[in-house]
């Protein structure tokens, strides 16, 4: 157009244009009241912002913007470790959302960023084709989108659809309340269809726009401008660009646009520093970080190969109209973190580490900020739900119920709310657009619809099939599941109240106890352990648990579980008793499955233990002392007591220098010896001496026995005095009278008749 005045003129027919596009959002509200987490900086809802807008932080003020942000005419797509995309997105083809490691991706409210973003509950992402998120990534749209205290998140447009599917599962979104509706076809972009020839025209308009300054290389690329036009114009190539990481402004005056028409590519940009007259503007703390970033925008006329590359802070909106002429290489590549708008005809990818884009609308139509535009009419419904008291002990802290309202909104496509309701609790899904027919459900057992997870939460248990039929009613009227319904108007005298009952399917499991123990050892009853109660098989997904206490032969009362809980028991190895050791508790079944039949008919744990008496050793060992002790045998007996009685007795016998073989006894008890006085031929001996006196058995004396010692000393008798020589010396003198012959006489006579007597008692003894 080659004029200042030409290209003014443009700009003002663009705003229209673009004012009308966002005119055709639809503002659905969708959402579940939920009480807010994090809520942002006080807001200026509905306004866009006045003056300069601060470098990026979590402390911004909040303002409106339902312009264009980020727009791909190709396909977008998220990759590495990319953060965050602030503002509304629309892409034409396809959004891929596959971050490397896993992970959230934000659009439309971030957590760092300028503050200007889509007004709460409104559409922040517009896809014309599919939506892909990868296994571990998280599309979360709308975080801490905040509408006087209620969290409404922000809603999602898709023309084909989700991968995988938001109905059957929520774990890859977290809309924050808002809603997605999928299958519209053309119509889910169709307020943005003009945006390729918008893109495409603006850009020639730069394009043909005379320069207003000059641009000098060096270590500095330095723009300096006439510092009187309200839109400054610079040309630069795009090699020498890319040559120069570090960027100046000058003369520059105060509200004016800047367009620098970079030409030629591919290009392939990494720049590290941007000043304002010699200050640095690129530090988010700068108050310069906001003016150059709204008021920057670079124009890559030709180029369909555009690389944003390094991690610094790049500060203006980014235009390619141009699209790569291979579909399977990006047109706009970002590893950088940006400042302003991204647009692009072609596809877009963003995979750097950590990089984030900030939403700093450009100060000039038609790619500055447009406030709100209003809503169609919306309505809302509200859904109570009502548990028994004894079903809710069941369940664990946080607990809540969920499901699903979908509606065919006149313009085409299928309009999905999610809800969530604690027991008790009533909630309201709103953002239901007046007229439509909808349908509500509960995502129950069967019909579970997978989703993300509370903090500290492992486990929903609306997931389990133990749930029986909810029961519906529509304002204290018994409806049927899914209830159909059409969305009233605010202003209808009758609105619709929702109520859902619902009731566990409970059976039950006991615990036996049985104590196995063929020795006998004594033992102190009393066994304790543990239970719980999981999801599925294996343990994962704890629903309940607790602790059981009981004696030997004892049975619990029965514990409840919920139906098609798998339920496991185990116990707390027992002290070992003295003289005893446990064996491993065996518990059978493993594992159980709650049935319904065992409500009345409880299924049985056992829970086993063996107790073996443990076995030590000891020998007794016999010495014998003193000259001429005879060669006998000697015996004795020995005993073991615990606890006052006696566990092992029994008999030894050796001779003088033998050591018994090892006595075996229980471990722990008390061993003692005793020995039979033994004959006194010849001498006498003296009583014996056992060592030690008792010994208590141990574990390891069934490997190297205890040892007792029993030692009996001989004293012989002492004959007459011979002198030395065998002759008795002089005969004794006498001590008593003399005896009668007739004594002397009878004595030989009953010596006589005592040796009859002993021969006869021998052969007797001798018959067989």
């Amino acid at each position: 157009m080659g004029g200042e005045t030409g290209m003014t003129r443009r700009k003002a027919r663009r705003k229209t244009v673009a004012l009308a596009a966002a005119m055709g959002l639809i503002l659905g509200g969708g959402l579940v009241a939920l009480p807010p987490s994090v809520e942002p900086a006080a807001a200026a809802i509905g306004e866009c912002p006045e003056g300069t807008i601060p470098g990026p932080g979590n402390t911004n003020p909040v303002w409106t913007d339902q312009n264009v942000a980020v727009y791909a005419g190709g396909d977008f797509q998220v990759r590495g470790a990319a953060a965050e995309a602030e503002g509304l997105v629309v892409v034409q083809g396809d959004a891929s959302f596959d971050k490397a490691a896993g992970g959230r991706f934000n659009v439309g409210w971030v957590g760092v960023g300028s503050g200007v973003t889509p007004l709460p509950g409104t559409t922040m992402l517009a896809v014309g084709g599919d939506v892909s998120v990868g296994a571990s990534t998280v599309l979360d749209v709308g975080a801490n989108a905040f509408d006087n205290g209620q969290l409404r998140g922000g809603d999602v447009q898709v023309g084909g659809v989700t991968i995988p599917d938001y109905e059957a599962t929520g774990a890859n979104y977290e809309l924050n309340n808002g809603t997605l509706t999928q299958g519209l076809g053309a119509a889910a972009v169709a307020p943005w269809s003009s945006w390729g020839t918008l893109l495409a025209d603006e850009s020639a308009d730069f394009a043909a726009a005379t320069p207003t300054g000059t641009v000098t290389a060096g270590a500095l690329l330095t723009f300096t401008g006439d510092d009187s036009s309200p839109t400054q114009v610079f040309e630069v190539a795009a090699a020498t660009l890319a040559a120069n990481p570090a960027l100046g402004f000058a003369g520059i005056p105060d509200g004016a646009s800047v367009v620098v028409n970079v030409t030629g590519g591919p290009v392939t940009w990494a720049p590290n520093y941007f000043a304002e007259d010699g200050v640095r503007a690129d530090d988010p703390a700068s108050p310069l970080f906001g003016v150059l970033a709204a008021r920057t925008l670079w124009n890559f006329v030709d180029a369909t190969s555009v690389h944003i590359a390094g991690s610094s802070q790049v500060l203006g909106t980014v235009l390619v109209p141009g699209a790569s002429g291979d579909p399977t290489q990006p047109t706009l590549r970002v590893t950088a973190s940006t400042n302003g708008r991204l647009y692009t005809n072609g596809t877009l990818l963003m995979d750097g580490v950590g990089n984030e884009h900030h939403n700093y609308p450009w100060v000039d139509a038609p790619f500055d900020c447009i406030p709100v535009t209003a809503p169609v009419e919306v309505g809302s419904i509200t859904i109570e739900k009502i548990l028994s008291a004894d079903d809710q002990a069941l369940l664990p802290p946080g607990t809540t119920f969920h499901g699903l309202v979908t509606c065919t909104p006149a313009d085409g496509g299928e309009l999905v709310v999610e809800w969530e309701v604690a027991p008790g609790e009533t909630t309201t899904v709103d953002g239901l657009p007046v007229g439509a027919p909808c349908e509500a459900t509960e995502t129950l057992g069967s019909t579970y619809r997978v989703r993300l997870l509370s903090a500290g939460q492992s486990l929903d248990p609306t997931a389990l099939a133990a749930w029986q039929t909810p029961v519906w009613t529509v304002n204290g009227e018994a409806a049927t599941a899914p209830v159909a319904f059409t969305v009233p108007s605010p202003s209808d005298e009758t609105q619709l109240a929702f109520a859902v009952e619902n009731a566990l399917a409970v059976g039950s499991f006991t615990i036996r106890k049985v104590v196995s123990n063929p020795d006998e050892v004594p033992f102190a009853d009393g066994f304790s352990g543990s239970w719980q109660c999981a999801a599925t098989q294996g343990g994962a997904g704890v629903i309940d648990s607790g602790t059981w206490a009981l004696d030997a032969g004892e049975v619990s009362a029965p514990i409840e579980a919920p139906v098609g809980a798998w339920c496991t028991v185990t116990e707390t190895l027992p002290a070992a008793p003295v003289g005893g050791s446990w064996s491993v508790p065996v518990v059978s079944p493993a594992e159980v499955q709650i049935t319904a039949e065992s409500a009345q008919t409880p299924l049985s744990v056992t829970v086993s233990n063996t107790l073996t008496q443990l076995i030590g050793a000891f020998t007794i060992t016999k010495t014998v002392t003193g000259a001429d002790a005879p060669a006998i045998g000697f015996e004795g007996t020995w005993g073991c007591v615990s606890d006052g009685e006696t566990v092992a007795e029994g008999l030894w016998e050796l001779a003088a220098g033998e050591t018994s073989d090892p006595f075996a006894a229980p471990v722990g008890s008390t061993c003692t010896i005793d020995e039979i006085a033994p004959t006194a031929a010849g001498g006498s001996w003296a009583a014996p001496q056992i060592s030690p006196a008792s010994t208590v058995i141990t574990a390891e004396s069934a490997q190297t026995p205890l040892a007792f010692e029993v030692v009996n000393a001989f004293t012989a008798d002492l004959g007459p005095d011979d002198g030395g020589d065998g002759e008795i010396a002089g005969e004794l003198p006498a001590t008593g009278s003399t005896i009668p012959w007739w004594a002397v006489g009878m004595g030989a006579a009953l010596v006589a008749a005592g040796a009859v007597m002993l021969a006869l008692t021998v052969v007797r003894r001798r018959r067989p």
